[in-house]
C-alpha cells in the first residue's frame, strides 16, 4: 500500500446548501440519499454547492466542505493540472449566491467489496467508542463508528486497487447524521494537494 496515502484534512472550508439537506439534495436529488443517515443511494448525478462561508479572499488551493467528509474540492486551475497528471473525474462545483471563484469536485468511485476484516473494524471501534456502529433502519445500511487511520485495522483491500489514483471504501462511517467513507490517493496527487494547500492538509501513511 505505499503508494497510497490518506490524504488527513486540517480545516474544512465552504458549507454546502442547501443546509437542510448538507448539500446532498443538489448531488444526488430528493430521493437519491437517506433522510435518516445521509448515506446516498446511488452515484452523485448532480453538482456539489456550496455557500462562500470561509472564501473572504476567494478561491485557493484545495479543501474538504463541512459535513462531507469525503468530498476533495480543487480550485480551477489547481484542477486542471490534477487532471492532466492523474486519471480523475471532476464536477465543477456551483455557488449558492456570489461565487467566490471557479472550482472543481473530485468525484471517488467506490472501489472493492472491503477493505478492512469486520472483526477487525468491530473490536476498533468497540475500543474507541463503546460500540460497533449502527444499521440505519431506514435504508438499512451499516455505518461503523468513526475511526481514522491509526485507529483503523490494516488495510486488506479485496480486491486489489487497479490502477486508479483516488478511491473510497466500501465500508460507510459515521454517527448521527454523519456518513462518509475512508479515502486513499495515490501519493503524487497526494503531494501535489498538500504542496498546493499546506494549511487544509497533510499526507498520512497508512498500513
Amino acid at each position: 500500500m505505499s503508494d497510497f496515502v490518506e490524504l488527513r484534512w486540517k480545516r474544512n472550508r465552504g458549507w454546502p446548501w442547501p443546509e437542510a439537506s448538507w448539500g446532498l439534495t443538489p448531488m444526488f436529488g430528493e430521493d437519491g440519499w437517506c433522510h435518516s443517515c445521509g448515506v446516498p443511494r446511488h452515484p452523485q448525478c448532480g453538482s456539489l454547492v456550496l455557500e462562500r462561508k470561509g472564501f473572504t479572499k476567494g478561491v485557493e488551493g484545495a479543501w474538504i466542505p463541512n459535513w462531507q467528509f469525503d468530498v476533495i474540492c480543487l480550485e480551477r486551475k489547481l484542477a486542471a493540472t490534477a487532471a492532466d497528471r492523474f486519471d480523475i473525474e471532476l464536477r465543477d462545483i456551483d455557488w449558492h449566491g456570489t461565487s467566490p471563484g471557479d472550482a472543481a469536485q473530485i468525484v471517488i468511485p467506490t472501489i472493492g467489496d472491503a477493505w478492512f476484516d469486520p472483526d477487525d473494524l468491530r473490536a476498533a471501534a468497540v475500543a474507541q467508542h463503546g460500540t460497533d456502529g449502527t444499521r440505519c433502519a431506514e435504508c438499512g445500511v451499516w455505518r461503523w463508528m468513526p475511526l481514522a487511520f491509526g485507529y483503523l485495522p490494516p488495510l486488506r483491500i479485496i480486491p486489489a486497487l487497479g490502477d486508479v489514483d483516488v478511491v473510497a471504501s466500501p465500508e460507510w462511517f459515521g454517527d448521527g447524521w454523519k456518513a462518509f467513507r475512508q479515502i486513499l490517493v495515490r501519493r503524487p496527487l497526494a503531494e501535489m494537494i498538500v504542496a498546493a494547500s499546506p494549511r487544509d492538509f497533510r499526507v498520512n501513511e497508512v498500513s
